[in-house]
C-alpha cells in the first residue's frame, strides 16, 4: 500500500470537526505510535496492549503531554498472543463505539503482524480511516479504508510538520525515560576545546598535567574523601601558557601562582571543609555535588574537550536538531546518567559517545554499551556514533571497525570529524 499522489487541485480540504479518537496497537517500539498522536492531535486515545507492552502506553501519553498534546486515554488489554480474530473484534468494537460520537482513526502499524492484520481488516470492515507509519521513508501511508484520511492529514502524508514537536525529551519520555536535562553550554569552553584540538602537543601536556606520573591525579587516581580533596584545591597545575589562559577565561579553572599554572575551582571549598569535619545524614549526595565541578574541570582537560569539538561538528553538519552536550538522563533502570551528545535526526534519536582513546583505551566493550544506551533513550529508531580522538591501530582497529559495523555504530575520529559526509545516513 502507498499514499496516492493527488494534485492539490483534485480535492478540497475540509476539516473534520468531529472529536477524534486514535485507535492504536502498542508495541515495545513507540515511535510508530507517537508520530500519529503528534500529527493528528486526537482528543482521545484507545490503546490495545498485551501484558508485555502495557507500560509503554503511559510513556506515550507522557510524551504527548510533553509535546503539547493532551488526549484522554483508554487502555484495553488483550491476551499475551492476540490472533487475527481477537484483534479484529476488539478494534471493530472500539470503532463502533466511537462512530456514534466522533471520528475513529485506526493506526495498524504496531503490535504483532497478526494484530496488525486484524486491525486493518476491522478498519476496512467499518470503513474507518486508517494509516500505517512508514519510518523508513518518513511518511504516513493511507490504509485506503476511507477517504477521510486524506482530509485528516490535509493531503500531506510526510513527517515534515512534526519537526518542531520532536525533541530529545519527547523521544526519551516515549521510551520510558523519566527526564532529560538541557545539558551544558559549549560556548564558554569552545575556544579552549578548539585550541586543544588544533595543538596536539599541548593537548598531551594538559593530559599529563592531570593524569601523568607527576600530575594532579597520578595514574588517574582521584581523591576519595573530602580531606583528600582540600589540598588539591591549592595545588598548582602546570599547563602550556595558552592552555592555562584559556582554561581560566572559560571559568573552568582559576589562576595559579604563575602564568603557566592553574588551580581547580574552589567554590565548594567550604562545603568540603564542612563534610570533612561534620557528620551529615545526606553525606553522599552532598559530597558528589561538591566534587562534581572539580571532576568536570579535570575531565575536560583529559578528553572532555573532544566532546565539544564533536558537538561543534554535528552542529555544523546542519543535519541535527535539539543538540545537547552533557545532558543528564533519568535512567529507568538505575542512577541518572550523563550522556556526551544527544540530538534528533528526522524522527530518530542521535546518540554520540566520545572517548579520548589512546593505547590503553578499552573500546570494544564500549560498543555494546553505545548500542544499549541509544536504544534505552531512543528505542529502535536511533543513529549512534562512537567518537574517538586517538583511535587504535592495526588489528585492534580492524576489530573495532568490524564490531561497530555489526552493531550499526559509525566511528568518528579527529581525521574525519569535520568531513561533510561523516554524519550522513
Amino acid at each position: 500500500m502507498s499514499a496516492r499522489l493527488t494534485s492539490p487541485a483534485a480535492f478540497v480540504i475540509v476539516p473534520l470537526m468531529k472529536p477524534l479518537t486514535l485507535i492504536q496497537l502498542i508495541s515495545e517500539q513507540t515511535i510508530q505510535n507517537l508520530l500519529p498522536i503528534l500529527r493528528l492531535k486526537p482528543q482521545r486515545l484507545i490503546h490495545f496492549v498485551t501484558p508485555k507492552t502495557a507500560a509503554r502506553s503511559a510513556g506515550l501519553q507522557a510524551a504527548a503531554n510533553a509535546a503539547g498534546v493532551d488526549p484522554e486515554m483508554e487502555v484495553v488489554q488483550l491476551s499475551a498472543m492476540p490472533g487475527i480474530p481477537e484483534s479484529f473484534n476488539a478494534v471493530r468494537d472500539a470503532v463502533g463505539k466511537v462512530s456514534g460520537e466522533g471520528q475513529a482513526v485506526v493506526n495498524f502499524t504496531g503490535g504483532t503482524k497478526l494484530m496488525s492484520i486484524g486491525a486493518y481488516a476491522a478498519a476496512q470492515s467499518a470503513k474507518a480511516p486508517s494509516l500505517y507509519v512508514d519510518t523508513q521513508d518518513s511518511c504516513f501511508v493511507d490504509g485506503a479504508t476511507s477517504p477521510d484520511m486524506q482530509l485528516l492529514l490535509e493531503g500531506d502524508f510526510s513527517f515534515t510538520s512534526l519537526r518542531n514537536q520532536l525533541c530529545v525529551d519527547v523521544l526519551g519520555i516515549a521510551n520510558g525515560v523519566s527526564r532529560i536535562t538541557e545539558g551544558k553550554s559549549v560556548d564558554p569552553v569552545f575556544p579552549l576545546a578548539r585550541h586543544l584540538f588544533e595543538h596536539r602537543e599541548e593537548e598531551e601536556a594538559a593530559h599529563g598535567a592531570i593524569y601523568g606520573e607527576h600530575g594532579l591525579f597520578p595514574k588517574g587516581l582521584e581523591p576519595r574523601k573530602p580531606t583528600d580533596w582540600l589540598p588539591k584545591l591549592d595545588q598548582d597545575i602546570i599547563l602550556p601558557p595558552a592552555v592555562a589562559s584559556l582554561a581560566v577565561a572559560s571559568g573552568l579553572m582559576r589562576p595559579g601562582s604563575s602564568d603557566d599554572t592553574v588551580r581547580l575551582p574552589d567554590a565548594s571549598r567550604a562545603e568540603l571543609g564542612h563534610l570533612a569535619s561534620n557528620e551529615v545524614k545526606n553525606f553522599a549526595s552532598r559530597y558528589f555535588s561538591a566534587v562534581a565541578p572539580l571532576q568536570h574541570a579535570a575531565a575536560f582537560l583529559t578528553g572532555g574537550w573532544w566532546e565539544v569539538i564533536v558537538h561543534d561538528a554535528t552542529q555544523k553538519s546542519g543535519l541535527f536538531r535539539d543538540l545537547r552536550w552533557s545532558a543528564i538522563v533519568g535512567d529507568p533502570n538505575g542512577p541518572d546518567t550523563e550522556e556526551d551528545i544527544l540530538g534528533v535526526h528526522g524522527v530518530e534519536l542521535l546518540y554520540i559517545n566520545c572517548k579520548r582513546g589512546g593505547a590503553k583505551a578499552r573500546l570494544l566493550p564500549l560498543l555494546e554499551e553505545v548500542r544499549s544506551r541509544a536504544a534505552t533513550i531512543g528505542g529502535h529508531f536511533n543513529r549512534r556514533f562512537l567518537a574517538v580522538y586517538l583511535p587504535p591501530k592495526g588489528r585492534i582497529a580492524a576489530n573495532l571497525e568490524q564490531q561497530a559495523k555489526r552493531l550499526g555504530i559509525k566511528l568518528i575520529t579527529a581525521l574525519n570529524v569535520y568531513q561533510p559526509d561523516i554524519f550522513s545516513p
